[in-house]
């Protein structure tokens, strides 16, 4: 791997990381990695309350890694970075200690959820955040492509529970391109950017214009939209599934649902209360069907971490 190359698995604040799903689709979702250089692995983790990705890569360890938004990371120019490798998320639960590099590395980054760290009322919210069920990833393909168009408007996005229509009619308008993620025919996860705009010849499809040439097959596909501040803090995302169909060269995808709905038909908690409340709730009952005892937090060392 050359060191522009490295540079942007190091400096990237927020991938594209796609996951194969049991029912045989696909999974896209932002999330904050970490470039083990010495090692030659790129480690992302998940709090255990949302354990589906650690889950995904256990049943199949083909993932796909897009490096395309340089928001925050100081590379105006960066270009785009597809890894395609092997995932193995082992059969544990990693407190902050255990994943040093990790989150000094999101610490750098000025991750806001640092802030206040050494306060105890802050240690009783948030404990449940900070154990980790972690995912390695081990680099077998590196494409590397042009810069490519990323961001988007940070209005706020329609209600959770809108309908799907609504909900994509809001995208094509906020954001300008989106993660385009389907398999390639090895059965990898394959993802490049795409503008896209529903067809005007088929009503209800999308019509995708990858930035590059796209390796995926016809089938089961995702689309990704994202924005954030650089800073993570601050984002808006929409994902939608779907059948994606190449007709000679002119891509196109029909969406079929919104993947991840709460119950009450939202994607996210209301309020940073119910999240917490929420996190914790999902954490117990990780716990509980797993026969684990919550390992113990080092607050003093997480803290340390937060040092440059």
């Amino acid at each position: 791997m050359d060191a522009i190359t490295a540079n942007v698995l190091s400096e990237t604040r927020v991938l594209e990381f796609t996951t194969l799903t049991g029912s045989g689709g696909l999974n896209t979702r932002p999330m904050s990695g970490t470039w083990l250089r010495d090692r030659g692995k790129i480690v992302l983790t998940t709090p255990v309350a949302y354990p589906q990705r650690a889950r995904n890569v256990r049943r199949d360890g083909r993932v796909a890694l897009l490096y395309s938004d340089p928001a925050g990371s100081g590379l105006p120019d960066m270009p785009t970075v597809l890894i395609q490798g092997m995932a193995t998320a082992p059969e544990i639960v990693a407190p902050p200690q255990d994943l040093e590099e990790y989150w000094r590395t999101l610490f750098r980054r000025r991750f806001p959820l640092a802030d206040g760290i050494a306060a105890p009322a802050y240690r009783r919210a948030m404990g449940w955040f900070f154990w980790r069920l972690p995912i390695f990833v081990t680099p077998l393909r590196v494409d590397v492509g042009e810069p490519v168009t990323t961001g988007g408007a940070g209005k706020p996005p329609p209600p959770d529970g809108a309908p799907m229509n609504e909900q994509i009619k809001d995208a094509l308008t906020r954001y300008p391109t989106a993660v385009l993620a389907a398999r390639d025919e090895q059965g990898f996860p394959y993802s490049t950017r795409a503008r896209v705009s529903w067809s005007a010849s088929a009503p209800g499809t999308l019509r995708l214009r990858p930035s590059r040439p796209f390796h995926g097959i016809p089938g089961p596909a995702n689309l990704l939209w994202h924005r954030h501040n650089g800073l993570v803090d601050d984002r808006t995302a929409l994902l939608v599934t779907g059948e994606a169909s190449d007709t000679e060269g002119e891509w196109t995808m029909t969406p079929a649902r919104i993947p991840g709905l709460l119950p009450s038909g939202r994607r996210e908690p209301s309020s940073f209360d119910e999240w917490i409340e929420d996190g914790w709730r999902r954490t117990h009952t990780y716990f509980a069907a797993h026969g684990i005892t919550p390992p113990d937090i080092d607050w003093n060392t997480l803290t340390s971490y937060t040092n440059p």
